[in-house]
């Protein structure tokens, strides 16, 4: 009976449910993910938080070097249908071959004079234990919420997620207090949580992942033959993103030193603070659109595309452009004064995520729908481009071949400059393939606007403060400009909503709504 209850509770979860849950538990868990990450940033200082961080993605740009785009493949296939426990069992057996792989190359074959070249002079050791975290955070916890988010279980795996967010800022807080926090240590304690987490997850969703009717395509040459046609094309996709994504890494802890490095990784850190809306609708819309595209419904598929990605891009758009004229205040305070030289990094990188919540957008799009061949494609031709862009700005004037030598604040604008570009080419060709309107003038139109208005209104209350004789604090005038913010972006949605993806009779609906629930507040009151 409570078999059949949970499985109830988890197939009746739709997409508004599954989104504002993913949305409440992701502004708790980012918040606590991101108070460690202040914690670990102020402890260890910019060089070896910058040490840790590189250490960190390069693993992981390796272990996705490993994974051949299989991971895509098996989200896209459970969200199809029910999986067999073999399935199951054949995809755990080859995360298990991928891990011994890269565990096999770091502690056996590669010669210490390679991984000193490689990880500019960090020990095997390290090196090892970097790889098992990263394995753990990027590949394990993957596959197990993966899962969940497959069957529409995402309250369940959200609240695992937070609580994993929870624990980790409880040992992050205990080590601090014990004097024991390490590079060292912390990969060990991220190795050891994901793992329990993963463990504890896999154990709730076992009962309602399998489908114990599934035999015909159960058979390992079957399933080999679904992941072949599926992967085929993101081989070369994933050697080349495993190039790019590691050559940022590598070539600014080369050039720039771990001091850029750290300035870099806590501009990246913030930034993903104006994804929160973005990510926790991202596993949805793939489940959604991957059901709509097998089902061959157009009208769904046209409208999820152009509303998900234009209000998520407004959303994002909204967070970043408030708190780039605050850069330079918002690590002072939070961070420290060690970090403020990396204030003009930060300020960039608030741009980044405007542009990536379309970029993901788009992704998700092309996987979900199995057109990864031609996603590919595209995506190998901009990778390879930009990692000749990253040599130009980050490599010193006095190199063989010489660069701008721009550091931690040149790979911040790479990193805009060709997400923006990346992004139109994608939806100007999901468009195009589904006879879709393109409009592009929303974006730019909206960006400016929201700075305007945010330096309009840091303007308006530090002149205030001033003509009054107040000096305040750099978090008050956060929070004081924040209703200054929202109530000119208010107006601006009410006067132009198409730029949030709203029509103007869902907003007078809207404030129907919420003119009704206060109004029967009064009423109760009285």
């Amino acid at each position: 009976m409570l078999m059949a209850e949970r499985d109830i509770f988890i197939n009746k979860q739709d997409i508004k449910t599954r989104f504002l849950t993913t949305l409440f538990v992701n502004i708790l868990k980012l918040g606590l993910s991101f108070l460690s990450g202040i914690i670990i940033a102020r402890s260890l200082g910019p060089a070896d938080y910058g040490n840790f961080n590189f250490l960190l993605v390069s693993f992981a740009s390796i272990i996705d070097l490993l994974d051949m785009g299989t991971s895509s493949a098996f989200y896209t296939f459970l969200s199809q249908k029910k999986r067999s426990s073999k399935f199951y069992l054949y995809y755990l057996a080859w995360l298990g071959v991928q891990f011994l792989i890269g565990l096999f190359l770091i502690a056996l074959v590669f010669p210490d004079s390679w991984q000193n070249r490689i990880w500019l002079g960090h020990k095997k050791k390290l090196n090892i234990l970097a790889f098992f975290a990263s394995f753990m955070m990027t590949k394990i916890w993957q596959t197990a919420t993966q899962a969940g988010e497959s069957i529409r279980a995402t309250v369940i795996v959200q609240l695992h997620s937070i609580a994993l967010a929870g624990f980790h800022l409880c040992t992050i807080l205990a080590m601090v207090s014990l004097h024991c926090l390490t590079i060292t240590n912390l990969f060990i304690i991220i190795a050891v949580e994901y793992l329990l987490f993963t463990f504890i997850l896999a154990k709730r969703l076992k009962d309602n992942l399998i489908d114990l009717e599934e035999t015909e395509q159960a058979e390992l040459s079957n399933i080999i033959k679904e992941f072949k046609i599926y992967c085929t094309p993101l081989i070369i996709y994933s050697i080349v993103s495993f190039a790019y994504s590691f050559a940022d890494t590598w070539l600014l802890q080369r050039f720039g030193g771990a001091v850029q490095q750290g300035f870099y990784s806590v501009g990246l850190r913030f930034s993903t603070i104006c994804l929160i809306a973005t990510t926790s609708m991202l596993r949805v819309f793939w489940k959604e659109i991957g059901e709509a595209h097998a089902q061959g419904n157009k009208e769904r598929l046209y409208y999820l595309y152009t509303k998900i990605s234009r209000a998520l891009f407004f959303v994002a758009a909204v967070g970043a452009c408030f708190l780039i004229p605050f850069s330079k205040e918002i690590l002072v305070f939070l961070l420290g004064p060690k970090y403020k030289p990396g204030w003009l990094c930060l300020a960039i990188m608030f741009l980044y995520p405007i542009h990536q919540s379309l970029g993901q957008i788009s992704g998700s799009y092309f996987c979900a729908t199995a057109q990864t061949k031609l996603y590919s494609k595209i995506a190998i031709a901009r990778m390879i481009f930009s990692i000749f862009i990253t040599y130009f700005v980050l490599a010193s004037p006095s190199a063989k071949i010489p660069g701008l030598g721009l550091g931690s604040v040149g790979l911040a604008l790479k990193m805009v400059i060709l997400q923006i570009i990346g992004v139109n080419i994608f939806d100007y060709i999901i468009c195009g393939y589904s006879r879709w309107k393109t409009e592009f003038s929303y974006r730019g139109v909206g960006i400016i606007l929201l700075l305007i208005i945010s330096f309009i209104s840091k303007g308006f209350l530090s002149h205030i403060s001033h003509f009054l004789g107040i000096s305040l604090h750099s978090l008050l005038l956060i929070i004081g400009c924040i209703p200054i913010y929202i109530s000119m972006v208010g107006l601006v949605v009410y006067l132009f909503p198409g730029l949030s993806g709203i029509e103007k009779g869902q907003l007078i609906n809207l404030a129907k709504s919420v003119n009704k629930v206060f109004s029967i507040k009064k009423e109760a009151t009285l």
